[in-house]
C-alpha cells in the first residue's frame, strides 16, 4: 500500500473509484434521494448482518461480502456528505439571523439616545413656558418686581440656548440613526427656512425713476427699520411654534 493512500481524504468519489478498481462497479449516488440512500443502507446492513451471523468464516471473506461492504461504505459516505452540506447551510442562516438581530439592537440603542434627547427638550420647553413664569410670579409676590425681572432675564436666555443646543444634538443623532438603517441623511427637523427668491429687476421706466428718486431715497432708512423689527417678530413666532409642538407631543404620551 502506498503512503499517498493514507493521506488521501475519504470521499464518495474516492470510495467509488476503489469500488470500480476492485469490482468494476460504481454507485451513481446523485441519481438517488437521501431517503433512497438511507433505505439502501438499511438493506445492505441487514444483508451483511445475515452473512456474518449465518455463514461460515470463508463466506465472510468472499468477494460478494467484500463488495456489499464497499457498497455500504460508499452510501454511508454519500449520506454523511449531504448532511454536512445541510448543516453548513443552516449555520450560515443562523449567522445571518444573528447578525440581523445584533444590527437591530444597535439601531434601537441609537434611537433610545434620540428619545432621551427629545425628553430633555420637552422638559426644557416646559420650563420655558410654565415653570419659569410661575416662579417669576412668586418671586414678584414675595421679593418684588425687580428681582422677578432679573430672574427671568437671566434664566430665559439660558433655557433658550439649552433648547437650541438640544435641538441641534437631536438632529445629529437622528442623522446617525439614518446611517445605521441605510436611510441616508434625514431631512432637517423643525420648521424649514424657505429659500430666498431671486431679486427681480425693477420695471420702472427712466422718466418715472427720475421723478421719484428723492422720494425713494428718503424712505430707505425707514424701510430698513421695519424689516429688522419684522424679522425679530417672525423668529419669536417660530420659536413659539416649536415649543408648542414639543409640549403637545409630551401631553399625548
Amino acid at each position: 500500500m502506498k503512503v499517498s493512500q493514507f493521506t488521501k481524504p475519504i470521499t464518495t468519489k474516492a470510495l467509488n473509484e476503489s469500488l470500480e478498481q476492485r469490482f468494476g462497479q460504481t454507485i451513481n449516488v446523485d441519481a438517488f434521494s437521501t431517503e433512497q440512500l438511507q433505505d439502501a443502507r438499511n438493506r445492505l446492513r441487514t444483508k451483511i448482518s445475515d452473512i456474518e451471523t449465518n455463514e461460515s468464516f470463508d463466506a465472510v471473506n468472499n468477494d460478494e461480502y467484500q463488495k456489499t461492504n464497499m457498497f455500504l461504505k460508499v452510501i454511508n459516505q454519500a449520506i454523511e456528505e449531504r448532511a454536512s452540506i445541510v448543516e453548513g447551510d443552516v449555520e450560515s442562516e443562523e449567522a445571518i439571523t444573528e447578525g440581523a438581530e445584533e444590527a437591530a439592537t444597535l439601531v434601537m440603542a441609537a434611537k433610545d439616545m434620540v428619545d432621551r434627547i427629545t425628553g430633555w427638550m420637552e422638559d426644557t420647553a416646559e420650563m420655558q413656558t410654565e415653570s419659569m413664569l410661575e416662579i417669576g410670579d412668586k418671586i414678584r409676590d414675595e421679593m418684588g418686581s425687580e428681582q422677578s425681572e432679573q430672574f427671568i432675564g437671566t434664566v430665559k436666555p439660558a433655557l433658550e440656548t439649552l433648547f437650541t443646543t438640544l435641538e441641534q444634538t437631536r438632529d445629529a443623532l437622528t442623522g446617525g440613526v439614518a446611517i445605521l438603517t441605510g436611510e441616508g441623511a434625514p431631512e432637517t427637523m423643525g420648521d424649514e427656512v424657505p429659500a430666498e427668491e431671486p431679486e427681480m429687476e425693477p420695471t420702472v421706466d427712466a422718466e418715472a425713476e427720475a421723478e421719484g428718486e428723492d422720494e425713494f431715497a428718503a424712505a430707505a432708512p425707514a424701510a430698513g427699520g421695519e424689516e429688522e423689527a419684522g424679522r425679530e417678530k417672525r423668529e419669536s413666532i417660530e420659536r413659539s411654534r416649536r415649543l408648542g409642538s414639543i409640549l403637545g407631543n409630551s401631553k399625548k404620551k
